[in-house]
C-alpha cells in the first residue's frame, strides 16, 4: 500500500491561537496511510473514532503506541443516523441521542488523558467535526470559530473529495456528504444549546460526570 508523509487534515482543535493558553494541545485528523511523523511528537493519547470495518481497511498508523484508543462514535447496534437525517447538520443533530454513548466515550477518553490528544477518523471531517465543534464551544470559542475550525476541513480534504466525485454513482448523495461550510457545525451546536443549554449540559446528559467536564 501507498504510504504518504503528510495528513492534509491535521490541525489544533478550533484553530489557530484558541488554545494558547491550555497546557495540553487537542489536535484533529483524518486518517491515512502515513508514516509516524506525520503526527505531532509526544502524544499522550489517540482517540479513533471509526468502526472496527474501517479500522480493518486502513490500520491507524499509531495503533500499536500505547495512547492508542479505539472508541467508536457510531452505536453498532443501530443505523448511522435517522431516515428523515438527510443534510449533514440533521445527522449530526441525530448522532447527538442516536450516538451519545460514542460520543461520551470519546470526550471521556479526551478528559483521561494527561497530555496531547489527537482525535481522529476517517476523513476528520464528520465525527471527529461534531467533537472538535462541542469542545471547542466547551472551552468558549465562538460561534465564528466553531464554524470556521468546521470548514477548513474543506481544503485539506480537496483531494479526496475530488476522487470521490470521479467515481461516485449518486453526485447528489456525494456533495451532500462532502458539504463543509461553517452553517453546518454552528447550527449544531445552536441545536445542544437550545435543546440542553450548554455543551457542558450535554455532556453531563451523555453520562459525564462534573470531575471529567472539568478536566476537558
Amino acid at each position: 500500500m501507498t504510504t504518504t508523509s503528510t495528513l492534509t487534515n491535521l490541525r489544533e482543535v478550533g484553530g489557530p491561537g484558541l488554545q494558547d493558553a491550555r497546557a495540553h494541545t487537542v489536535y484533529r485528523a483524518n486518517t491515512e496511510r502515513v508514516g509516524a511523523d506525520a503526527y505531532p511528537t509526544g502524544l499522550s493519547a489517540v482517540v479513533d473514532l471509526r468502526r472496527d470495518d474501517e479500522v480493518a481497511r486502513v490500520p491507524h498508523p499509531l495503533a500499536t503506541t500505547d495512547g492508542y484508543r479505539l472508541v467508536p462514535l457510531f452505536d453498532p447496534s443501530t443505523v448511522e443516523s435517522g431516515a428523515r437525517a438527510v443534510q449533514l447538520e440533521e445527522q449530526y443533530v441525530d448522532w447527538l441521542e442516536r450516538h451519545r454513548t460514542g460520543i461520551a466515550a470519546a470526550f471521556r477518553a479526551i478528559a483521561r488523558a494527561d497530555g496531547d490528544v489527537l482525535v481522529c477518523c476517517s476523513a476528520g471531517k464528520d465525527r471527529t467535526g461534531v467533537v472538535s465543534g462541542l469542545l471547542a464551544r466547551l472551552w468558549g470559542a465562538s460561534l465564528e470559530t466553531v464554524g470556521v475550525d468546521y470548514a477548513a476541513s474543506a481544503v485539506g480534504l480537496a483531494d479526496r473529495f475530488a476522487a470521490e466525485r470521479a467515481v461516485s454513482t449518486d453526485p447528489e448523495a456525494t456533495a451532500v456528504a462532502q458539504r463543509c461550510v461553517p452553517e453546518t457545525m454552528t447550527t449544531v451546536v445552536r441545536y445542544v444549546e437550545s435543546r440542553w443549554g450548554s455543551v457542558g449540559a450535554y455532556l453531563r446528559w451523555t453520562g459525564l460526570t462534573d470531575a471529567e467536564i472539568a478536566s476537558l
